[in-house]
């Protein structure tokens, strides 16, 4: 049950974005109030649904992934 509030309140915010918005994992686990550990979990189902993508920005020294949500996780979540 847990599991599911916590996939519930990532998605809302995930679902809140533009449709080209990139997040960061810091912002999605404050926004979501999510720990790290959970949150990599979720994404990772997110990720193995095809729901997000995940890319990096410009190399850089301290450069971190940034996760998309794609078109199908979009329709698949707003339902």
């Amino acid at each position: 049950m847990r599991r599911a509030r916590e996939m519930r309140r990532l998605t809302d915010v995930l679902l809140a974005g533009d449709p080209e918005a990139r997040f960061y994992s810091g912002d999605l686990r404050r926004e979501a109030n999510i720990t790290n550990q959970r949150l990599a979990t979720l994404l990772e189902v997110l990720r193995d649904r095809g729901w997000i993508t995940h890319g990096w920005g410009e190399p850089s020294p301290g450069t971190l992934p940034f996760y998309v949500l794609t078109d199908l996780g979009r329709r698949e979540l707003a339902k």
